[in-house]
């Protein structure tokens, strides 16, 4: 279980400390998707710590956030753009 601390765990270190992990486009998806999941839940969504080439993880991101925002808008939600999307 991940303390909080840098270096503990990717999306600790993406979410709370703001530190560089995967590439500028990646953890930008990252935060994005962070807004519409809690942490726990976004655990299971890759292997963090062995993602795949960071294409393919961008990719797989930004096709996780499309749903996300999709289900959030059809639920309802006012969704402003993403840092991903500027």
């Amino acid at each position: 279980m991940p303390n909080g601390k840098p270096g503990d765990h990717p999306i600790n270190d993406i979410c709370n400390h703001n530190l560089p992990v995967f590439s500028r486009r990646a953890d930008a998806l990252v935060r994005e998707i962070h807004s519409y999941l809690p942490r726990y839940r976004m655990w299971d969504l890759f292997d963090w710590f062995n993602p795949p080439a960071i294409g393919e993880l961008e990719r797989l991101l930004e096709a996780k956030r499309d749903e996300l925002k999709r289900d959030a808008l059809a639920r309802g939600w006012e969704i402003s753009p993403g840092p991903a999307d500027q």
